[in-house]
């Protein structure tokens, strides 16, 4: 039933280090990104449903189909997706879309098919080493995709001069980049929720399992989060990876935050805007310094001071969606607390 080989959205195999993905043109390694963010909050939402709890099953595709091979419902799910990524079910890609919108008390053998025909096109399209090396052509300086240089620039902007300052770069790619390369920041620490490239000085780490800081030794002056927070498949986890952010970042001193999303997440969602997202972290005692949009992303500098009371009865305001503005074509990117 199921084909190890791994593939390219191409359709070329992958090598042990990605290398056909190193020909893939600026728009296909966008397609990929989004494709493999959607799918794998599908199938986040799909584990919750059917009442798995085993939370590794949410980063291992393959414990995920080799659990499920046998099941009846799975395999017809797997079988319809087929063998041509090109070829998708119309009916079924506009279910997976309103998915996030059902009650989850539906039948749970349609949800089994639903992840066989997710987890028929993540293997077969090469899973997360697509994806992370699609992310790293993405950020290819000959592409202009670091976006470590703009945090850069900004901080020399704020002639930003911490002797001894140091960071922790959540969702990182390379240590190559701006942030680990101009020298204000030394260490940096750089964690990955999948580090199958095995790229040194890249730990294999989920942050939201990364233990608190127990003394501001263990704390950072900065915390990055590029194209992360957008990946969490829940309002509420996402919430909760804010309002984690500032456990990681020193006491009593001056301290930053660096955010990028996708501009579709602030500029055409339902429950969020640029005004929403900036009083909501101005909430958790976040003050917004920079704020920058590009075609594709939207980039966030915030200082952050621990010595500042954060204000819990504006906190309050953000622990349920608010619907902001609607029209055709809009997304339901949020965030409660």
């Amino acid at each position: 039933m199921l084909n190890r080989g791994k593939k390219s959205i191409t359709g070329r195999s992958i090598g042990p280090h990605g290398s056909q993905i190193k020909r893939i043109k600026p728009q296909l390694t966008r397609r990929i990104i989004r494709r493999y963010h959607f799918l794998l909050q599908r199938k986040q939402t799909l584990l919750k449903w059917l009442n798995i709890k085993d939370k590794t099953l949410e980063k291992d595709d393959l414990r995920v189909v080799k659990l499920f091979e046998g099941h009846q419902h799975f395999q017809k799910g797997w079988k319809l997706r087929g063998d041509d990524m090109k070829l998708k079910d119309s009916k079924i890609e506009e279910s997976l879309i309103k998915l996030q919108q059902q009650h989850a008390n539906g039948e749970r053998s349609v949800y089994y098919f639903y992840l066989g025909y997710i987890m028929k096109e993540i293997r077969d399209e090469g899973g997360i080493n697509t994806y992370q090396e699609a992310s790293r052509m993405g950020q290819d300086s000959n592409r202009g995709g670091d976006s470590s240089k703009l945090l850069i620039q900004w901080l020399k902007d704020l002639d930003y001069n911490e002797k001894g300052a140091t960071a922790l770069e959540i969702g990182s790619l390379s240590k190559h980049n701006a942030i680990s390369t101009t020298g204000i920041f030394n260490p940096v620490v750089r964690i990955d929720l999948n580090n199958h490239n095995d790229e040194d000085g890249i730990i294999k780490q989920d942050f939201m399992e990364r233990p608190i800081p127990k003394t501001s030794r263990d704390q950072f002056d900065l915390v990055s989060c590029s194209l992360v927070l957008n990946f969490v498949p829940t309002p509420r986890e996402r919430g909760d990876m804010v309002h984690r952010f500032g456990q990681f970042l020193k006491p009593d001193k001056l301290t930053y935050l660096f955010i990028v999303l996708p501009l579709p997440c602030i500029n055409n969602s339902r429950y969020m805007t640029l005004d929403y997202f900036t009083e909501m972290m101005n909430s958790l005692g976040f003050r917004s310094v920079k704020h920058h949009e590009a075609k594709k992303v939207c980039y966030f500098l915030f200082s952050y001071n621990t010595s500042k009371t954060t204000n819990q009865t504006k906190h309050k305001d953000f622990s349920k969606k608010h619907k902001l503005q609607d029209g055709p074509g809009m997304n339901n990117f949020s965030i409660t607390l």
